[in-house]
C-alpha cells in the first residue's frame, strides 16, 4: 500500500512546516494509474536535446496546475521548492520555464490526442454513476452534457485570440462532462469566433469514443443547449445510438406550433385564464430536416410581476426541446432530465478559476491546447481523490449520499484546501521516512483510507 506511494509513514506534527502535504496522495494517484510511464510511452514528440522525457515535463505542470499555479514561471517555483517536491513528482532535476515553453510548442495533434486518451482510461477506472430516474419506469441513464465557454484573455496578439459576440478577446473551449460526477472526458480549444455547433458532429464522434466501454451506447444521454441546435447536432447523436435532448431555438413557426398545441381541442386551454405551468409534445419538421423529431415544450404563464402587481394580461413564455427519448417519458420527466444538465456549469467554473486555466499562458495556441489538456487531467484526477476520501472514517461526507446513492461530489477547490494545500515536512528517523502533518489533517482526511481505495485502480491501458 505504501509503495505505491513514496514510502512515507504519516504522523502528526507540532513543528513549524514548509511544503505542500497532499501532493504525495495526488502523484500516488498518477503512479497507481501509471501515467508517467504511459506518457513516455504514447506521447511521441520530436526530441529536442533538453535531457528531459516527456513526463519530466508533464507531471511537474500537472502538479502546478492542480495547485493553482499556471503560469509556466511556476514550473521553476517547484524546481527551487523544498527535496520533498522535487522527490514528490519523481524527479531529482526539473525543467525550467524556457524548456518548458519549448517542448509545449512541438506537440502534433497525435501527441494531444494521447493525453486525452490518458485522460479518459483513467476516468473509465473511477466509479461513474446514472442520473436517477425521474419517474419509475424511466431508465436511469449516464448524462453527457456538452457546453461551451469563454475564456477571457488580456492578450490581443496571442494567437487564436479573436473577438467573440460579446465584444471580449478569448478562447471559445467545448467540454464534455460525464456521469453524476462529472468526468470531463473531451474537450477542445477554439479561437474566439469559432461557433461550438459549427465542428459538433465531430465532437461528438470523438467524445464517444472516450466513453468508457462497459456503458452502452443506449445508456448514454446527451443534453445540450440552445446554442447547439441544429440538425447536425441531433443527426450525429442518432448516429452515434446516444439519447439526446436539445434545447431549440424559438422561431415563429415553434411559438406559432406550441400555441396552436395549447388552443386546441385536445388541450382546451385558453392562455388569458390560465396561469402556471403547461407540459406538451407534437412532431414537427424544422425547414431543412431530414424527417420530423419529437419536441416537447413547457408553456410558462405569469399573471403576477415579481413584486406582486396584476398584470393586465397574462404573459406566456414557451421553452422547447428536441429529444429521442421514447414516448413513454412524459414531456414534464424530459424537463426534470434537461434542467439537471444546469449542473454541468460548476464544473467549467472548477476549470476556469480553482484551476486558474481560463488565463491560458503561452502565445502558442498549440502550447496552450496542451496546458489545458494536462489540467483537464488534473482536473479528473482530483475529482478522483474526492471520491476515494468520501466515506472516511470521522469524514462529514460518511453521510453525504445523492438520491442514487453515491457520494455527492465535492467541488474542486475544497478538495484543494482540504487534501493538497496543507503543509508538511520530511523527516529520516530510526531507519524511517516520516512525513509530519498537522494532528488535525490526519483526522479529518485519513490518508491511509484514501491510499486503501487506490488499491483497486489498475494502470491505465492495462
Amino acid at each position: 500500500m505504501v509503495q505505491e506511494n513514496l514510502g512515507f509513514e504519516y504522523v502528526a506534527s507540532r513543528t513549524e512546516l514548509t511544503s505542500v502535504a497532499g501532493v504525495d496522495l495526488l502523484v500516488g494517484l498518477m503512479r497507481k494509474l501509471d501515467i508517467p510511464r504511459s506518457i513516455r510511452q504514447r506521447v511521441k514528440i520530436k526530441k529536442i536535446n533538453s535531457g528531459f522525457r516527456e513526463d519530466q515535463y508533464m507531471v511537474p505542470l500537472l502538479v502546478n496546475i492542480a495547485l493553482r499555479r499556471t503560469d509556466l514561471a511556476d514550473i521553476e517555483w517547484l524546481a527551487e521548492d523544498s527535496k520533498f517536491l522535487r522527490g514528490a513528482v519523481g524527479y531529482d532535476k526539473l525543467p525550467r520555464q524556457r524548456a518548458l515553453a519549448g517542448h509545449l510548442k512541438r506537440y502534433g495533434p497525435k501527441a494531444k490526442k494521447a493525453l486525452k486518451t490518458i485522460t479518459a482510461q483513467a476516468v473509465a477506472q473511477a466509479g461513474i454513476h446514472p442520473e436517477p430516474a425521474v419517474e419509475p419506469d424511466c431508465p436511469e441513464l449516464y448524462p453527457l452534457d456538452i457546453d461551451s465557454s469563454i475564456f477571457e484573455q488580456f492578450a490581443p496578439k496571442r494567437e487564436g485570440v479573436e473577438t467573440t459576440y460579446n465584444g471580449k478577446l478569448c478562447y471559445s473551449p467545448v467540454f464534455a462532462f460525464f456521469g453524476l460526477e462529472r468526468f470531463c472526458i473531451h474537450h477542445r480549444l477554439a479561437p474566439g469566433r469559432e461557433k461550438a455547433v459549427e465542428r459538433i458532429d465531430e465532437f461528438v464522434d470523438e467524445t464517444l469514443g472516450f466513453v468508457p466501454e462497459k456503458i452502452a451506447r443506449n445508456q448514454v444521454l446527451a443534453r445540450l443547449d440552445s446554442g447547439f441546435y441544429s440538425r447536425k447536432t441531433v443527426e450525429s447523436c442518432q448516429k452515434a445510438g446516444i439519447h439526446y435532448i436539445v434545447k431549440a431555438r424559438l422561431s415563429t413557426a415553434l411559438e406559432e406550433r406550441t400555441s396552436a398545441e395549447l388552443e386546441s381541442e385536445r388541450f382546451g386551454v385558453e392562455l388569458r385564464q390560465w396561469g402556471g405551468e403547461f407540459y406538451g409534445e407534437f412532431e414537427y419538421e424544422p425547414q431543412g430536416w431530414n424527417n420530423p423529431r419529437r419536441f416537447v415544450f413547457c408553456t410558462q404563464v405569469k399573471t403576477h410581476e415579481d413584486n406582486g402587481q396584476r398584470l393586465l394580461f397574462p404573459r406566456a413564455r414557451h421553452q422547447v426541446l428536441v429529444t429521442s427519448l421514447d414516448r413513454s417519458i412524459a414531456p414534464e420527466a424530459v424537463f426534470r432530465l434537461y434542467r439537471r444538465r444546469g449542473a454541468a456549469e460548476e464544473p467549467i467554473k472548477e476549470i476556469k478559476h480553482d484551476l486558474d486555466l481560463e488565463q491560458l499562458p503561452s502565445q502558442h495556441f498549440g502550447s496552450n491546447e496542451v496546458v489545458l489538456a494536462v489540467g483537464i487531467m488534473a482536473y479528473n484526477l482530483l475529482v478522483m481523490l474526492g471520491q476515494m476520501q468520501a466515506g472516511a472514517p470521522g469524514e462529514a461526507g460518511e453521510s453525504e449520499h445523492g438520491e442514487s446513492g453515491a457520494p455527492l461530489r465535492r467541488r474542486i477547490k475544497t478538495l484543494q484546501d482540504r487534501l493538497l494545500r496543507v503543509a508538511a515536512t520530511v523527516v529520516d528517523h530510526a531507519r524511517k521516512r516520516f512525513l509530519r502533518v498537522p494532528e488535525w489533517w490526519l483526522e479529518r482526511v485519513n490518508p491511509e483510507w484514501i491510499l486503501r481505495n487506490m488499491e483497486r485502480l489498475r494502470p491505465v491501458g492495462a
